[in-house]
Formats: structure tokens, sequence, C-alpha cells
């Protein structure tokens, strides 16, 4: 079903189509609250009064207690120039729903603080769903209830229109007690036809104990292709960091998982609790998994299969290191359809898979204190296969990638001392 290595998914580049969603049609207005009406009163009235493709630029630092919602209408929510708002929950939890319709709509949450509450995004109608999520805090302390800090969903009975999402460059700060459904961001179970990206978000701090992953992409019966690239998940005590899952039997979920940091993640529930997890339960999923660094968690990487499930796909050029329970488990039902090669595993209690080509098993001569950069002598430096480069030019830090003649393994580039000093060849 996927003869390639890895697919290249059509759609924009992520920056192309944040400008693209960023943009307001002709003739569209750019409302500022608190303003002149429909802006003299509420945000929630200003949003309310605005009209399809208009813009609305908060300028207030607040802290302003809302719960707005967005309904069924395109609409840009961002923050003024040379403001920094701060929403604040009340006695609602979600600070911000933004709705799809049965016609085509366009969503762009830009800029903004979430403070003690969430941003969710509900797909509930038969027509295109396009939103972003982009540049937002949402940060919370001692939570101790269920809540996904930056949530995709569907709402009511026909929520069956396409949706192209994307999350990006936004800080997740969720501070938790223990034994809640807790999340820093969440994909679940879109039955049309869904196509996004989840990049550059960082997420700290954490807790003792999330019953859910950081990152939890859970698909239905749908047809979902999400790329995954550039994530910081350096948080305490969720339940697993990257989880993906196949649910239904008439579904079919790719992921391309690029360029992650995970650590810092426990093993409380489920059978895969791994700082990266495949698992389909039913259905088929394609997971190309290149180029991430997983140190420091209960388990590294985790693939399985369902009875009658198909699961594909490969790990390569991946750091696997020190991870307090095991390292990397392939199980023997996902084994014949998903394949390993040239990544590093050192110093995990244990293992579970076949090597394959390239697999190197050495210190991986981390710079140290908490920083998973590696040094000139790391075995890493140019031992992984540069034919799972694709989608990945720059490394965790934005610095190019395939310095030497082939890429290192894990989420960053080895440095050429030579041009240290700002010296060009």
């Amino acid at each position: 079903m996927f003869p390639c290595p890895f697919r290249a998914i059509p759609r924009l580049a992520s920056s192309a189509l944040a400008t693209l969603l960023a943009a307001a049609p002709a003739g569209a207005a750019t409302l500022t609250w608190p303003g002149s009406p429909p802006c003299a009163t509420t945000l929630q009235a200003c949003i309310a009064g605005a009209a399809a493709g208009d813009v609305v630029e908060i300028a207030s630092d607040g802290p302003i207690e809302a719960a707005l919602e967005i309904q069924g209408k395109s609409l840009t929510l961002r923050a003024a120039d040379g403001f920094t708002p701060v929403l604040q929950a009340g006695t609602s939890t979600d600070v911000i729903d933004a709705f799809g319709a049965n016609t085509e709509v366009t969503i762009v949450i830009e800029g903004l603080t979430v403070r003690g509450g969430s941003i969710t995004a509900y797909q509930a109608g038969s027509g295109p769903f396009d939103i972003t999520i982009r540049g937002n805090i949402v940060e919370a302390e001692a939570l101790d209830s269920n809540r996904t800090a930056i949530r995709l969903t569907t709402f009511g009975a026909t929520p069956t229109g396409p949706v192209d999402f994307a999350i990006t460059d936004n800080d997740v700060r969720l501070g938790f007690l223990e034994g809640d459904d807790i999340a820093a961001i969440g994909i679940d179970d879109l039955p049309g036809a869904t196509t996004g990206a989840i990049e550059r978000n960082t997420i700290g701090d954490g807790g003792a104990w999330s019953t859910l992953g950081a990152v939890l992409v859970r698909n239905g019966d749908g047809a979902a292709d999400v790329l995954l690239r550039h994530n910081r998940i350096e948080a305490t005590g969720y339940n697993g960091g990257i989880v993906l899952v196949q649910d239904g039997a008439g579904g079919t979920l790719g992921a391309r998982v690029f360029n992650n940091l995970v650590t810092g993640t426990v093993g409380v529930m489920g059978p895969q609790p791994g700082a990266i997890s495949l698992r389909a339960n039913a259905g088929s999923l394609h997971a190309d998994v290149f180029g991430d660094t997983l140190v420091g968690n209960h388990t590294g990487f985790v693939a399985g299969a369902g009875a009658g499930a198909s699961l594909t796909g490969t790990l390569a050029n991946t750091l696997v290191a020190g991870n307090a329970v095991h390292g990397i488990v392939i199980g023997a039902t996902a084994a014949s359809g998903f394949t390993n090669e040239h990544n590093l595993v050192f110093g995990n209690e244990g293992d579970d898979f076949t090597p394959g080509a390239g697999t190197v098993e050495a210190d991986p001569a981390f710079i140290g204190a908490g920083d998973y950069r590696l040094r000139a002598d790391s075995p890493a430096r140019d031992a992984g296969n540069s034919v799972f480069a694709t989608d990945i030019a720059v490394d965790l830090d934005g610095a190019v990638r395939i310095l030497g003649p082939a890429i290192d393994i894990g989420a960053w580039e080895v440095g050429d001392a030579i041009f240290a000093d700002g010296f060009d060849a």
C-alpha cells in the first residue's frame, strides 16, 4: 500500500500555508477590540459582530476573562501590534472554541496567551475547515481535571467535511497533579479527510503523571495524513510523548514524525507509553519516524499492531538512549511491515527488536547537563542514512542538516568547527 520508504504528502509548506490562511480576503475589515461598535463592549460581541473573513485584533494585555466562540465563519483572532493579550478562564475552561460549518470556514488564532483553559477547534459540518493555531502560549498550574491544551475534534451530527490544520510555534506549559486525562495537543477521530502539521511546538512543565501522551493523534474510520516535525517535548509525567493510534477498521493514518526531541515521559497505562508510540488497533497505519532524539523516558520507541490491522513504515536516523524500561520495542505483529535502520541505541534498560542495517550501539556523547546535542566526537555524527532526510532540511535548532558525508543520527546536526568563528569557505 505504501511502497516507498517515505511519502511526500502534497501540501503547501507550513510558512506558505500560514501566510495564505492569515491573509484576509478582499473587502475584509480589521476590527480592534476594545474599540468602536461592534467592539465597544465585550470581546465576544466583537467576534460575533465581525463579518466572515474579518480580522479581530486584541489591543489589551489583560488579563481578560473569556469564554469565546467563533461560530462557523472565517475569522482571524490575533494580538494587535504592541500587545500581549492574556485570556483567562472563568467558569468555563474552554477559553476559545472555533467551529467549522456546512460551508467553507478558515480560522486563524495567533499570538495569544490562554491561562487556565484551552483552545479547541471543532469540525462541525460538511464544509472544508481550515484551522491554524499559531504562536500561542497555553499555560496552567496544578491541573486536577481532564484537559487538552490545544485540541482538534468533532462536534454535532455531520462533522464530515475535510480538515486542513496547522498547529505551529505554540508553547504549552501545563502543570498538573496526577491521574487525569491531560494532554498538550490532541487530534481526535475526524471522519472526513484530514491533513495537517504539528510543527515547532514546545511542551514543558508537566507533573506527577497524566494518563495521556503529550501529543495524541487518534484516527477512526477517516483518512488522515499528519506531519509532526521539530517539536520539543521536555515535560515530566505525560504517559508517552508523540502517540499515534489508528482505531477504525476502515481508517488510514499516515504520519511523518521528523526531528523531534522527547524526554521526561513516563509509563502509566496502556500497552505503549513510548516517547514515540505507534499503535494500529484496526485499519492501516503507516509512519515514517526519522531523525528524532528520544532520551530519558520510560520507553523510547514502541510499535505494535492488533490482529487484522496493518502497521508499516520505517524507524531511521533516530537516537534512543538512557530510557528507563525499554529503548526500542517493535512487536512481532509489526515486524513484518515495519523496518528499522541507522539508529543509535545506548544505555536503555532493555530493547526488543532486531537491529537493522547501520545500527550504532555506542555512547552518543551528548554535550551534557540536559543538552542532548552531540559533541564533535559523537559516533552518531555522519552515521545516518541521508535517503531519509526528505523534509528535514534543518535540525531542531534550525541549522542546516548534512554537513558531512551523511546526515547525523538524532535531532541535531553537529556543527563544523572550521566555521565556528564565522569564516566562509
